[in-house]
């Protein structure tokens, strides 16, 4: 049968007095220590303790016991991972400082819509046009209604231009498309 063992947290406080004690056992974040292995000789001949760890996701792997005990290494790389795909994705469809269109033209819409302060807020949400509540609270719902841009050369555009920002009234149009589907300003009478 296999061996048992015991796992102890290791604190913070902990951590240097543990130094010259035996490592196996002790938990590191997501690592726990199974075995010391050969040691580590730097290219100055310094020698450094190492260790194989088990991480809580099951991948095995070595590294410098001190690396351990300064707090350097708490998993074998995959709660890197996870902190990335937590925060550099908004709704899990763009990577932070990298908005597709799709997000910055959902942006825009609301913006020139609900911000008195917007340059185009005058000929938007000053004339009553508004974003349905679906859309103005969720991205992703915005998305999977209009789907992706089909091309640089197109942009958001409202078929019924006295319409609000909605399901059914939303398209991506080309330039051309969207100069026929203008509105016609009221001509002042003489």
């Amino acid at each position: 049968m296999g061996e048992t063992m015991t796992v102890k947290m290791v604190g913070k406080g902990e951590r240097r007095s543990k130094q010259a004690e035996n490592p196996v056992g002790l938990r590191f974040g997501r690592l726990v220590v199974l075995a010391e292995v050969e040691k580590y000789v730097s290219p100055g001949g310094h020698e450094k303790r190492r260790v194989s760890v088990k991480c809580d996701c099951g991948n095995n792997h070595t590294v410098i016991l001190d690396v351990l005990k300064s707090g350097g290494s708490t998993s074998c790389g995959c709660r890197n991972i996870e902190v990335r795909q937590e925060r550099n994705y908004v709704h899990g469809y763009a990577p932070r400082g990298l908005q597709t269109v799709e997000y910055k033209a959902w942006g825009h819409l609301i913006q020139r819509c609900e911000n008195p302060k917007d340059s185009r807020y005058k000929g938007y949400g000053g004339r009553g046009i508004k974003v349905c509540r679906e859309w103005r609270e969720d991205f992703e719902a915005f998305l999977r209604d209009i789907g992706p841009r089909p091309s640089p050369s197109h942009s958001i555009d409202r078929i019924n231009n006295d319409g609000d920002y909605e399901p059914g009234n939303c398209r991506w149009a080309t330039a051309k498309e969207q100069a026929r589907n203008r509105r016609h300003p009221k001509r002042k009478s003489e």
